[in-house]
């Protein structure tokens, strides 16, 4: 025999259970809703965060000295600098500004990134060498590298001017070359020891060596360097925007689908 407790229970069951999953149900909806909400919504502030270039290309063609070298102006890290020389038309020097985080962390190499003799030289904002390289260390007529983590890379953040010649093609100032890289030293990592060292970059002297070719294009692999703080500009990509429409046309064809869904029939 059912005891008159255990009936009122059992009576109450199919009321209590409606109610249950009338809740249930309200709770799931919402929380589906808030869900999709949250997904498209951070899915949207990934999408629209602004591309950040890591790489600068020459436009046109950059000057050789201070005051027309190009500002290497990226958002975020700059990685590599693309471009090309063409010292038959007069064009064996390329300058660029960047801006050196500092702390010995930079370096700047052309190993993998050129087909020519080339050499690099650093210098600071008033135009006076830092240090510069012809050939890495065992090899002639090579790719150049300036290191980090050398007595001579820069310890102070700031802005500094990165020249590529074609080899060899050297720095000047009033006071004669800058660097001490030619002969005996073409293999090494040299600061501003020449006689002109003393004084900003004022023009190059020197012939060039066509070994393996006169010239071409290059790219600069760097460490340590960044936006230069101007002249950049954060843009959103095509596809990136393509993406966000999609995001929203999306959340409204759930959001519809989930009202019409929720109507009493």
């Amino acid at each position: 025999m059912i005891s008159d407790k255990a009936h009122v229970l059992d009576s109450a069951t199919p009321a209590a259970r409606m109610r249950k999953d009338g809740f249930m149900k309200r709770l799931t909806l919402t929380v589906g809703r808030a869900s999709l909400t949250n997904i498209v919504v951070l899915s949207l502030l990934l999408l629209g965060r602004p591309s950040y270039a890591t790489t600068f290309t020459e436009l046109g063609d950059t000057g050789s000295l201070p005051g027309t070298a190009q500002i290497a102006s990226v958002v975020g890290l700059l990685t590599e600098i693309h471009g090309t020389l063409s010292p038959a038309d007069g064009d064996a020097q390329d300058m660029y500004l960047i801006r050196i985080a500092g702390g010995g962390t930079f370096s700047a190499t052309t190993v993998g990134g050129v087909g020519f003799d080339s050499e690099l030289f650093l210098f600071d904002s008033s135009g006076k060498g830092v240090y510069a390289n012809d050939d890495v260390a065992f090899r002639d007529f090579a790719p150049s590298t300036l290191p980090a983590g050398n007595l001579l890379t820069p310890i102070t953040a700031g802005d500094y001017y990165l020249a590529i010649t074609q080899c060899c093609s050297v720095p000047t100032s009033l006071g004669g070359q800058i660097f001490t890289i030619a002969g005996p030293n073409h293999r090494v990592v040299s600061g501003p020891t020449g006689a002109g060292g003393d004084s900003p970059v004022t023009g190059y002297s020197g012939g060039f060596v066509q070994i393996p070719t006169m010239g071409g294009p290059y790219q600069i692999f760097l460490t340590g360097a960044h936006l230069t703080g101007t002249h950049a500009a954060v843009v959103s990509e095509p596809h990136t925007f393509a993406l966000m429409l999609a995001g929203l046309g999306m959340m409204g064809f759930f959001v519809r689908h989930r009202q019409i869904k929720s109507k009493p029939s």
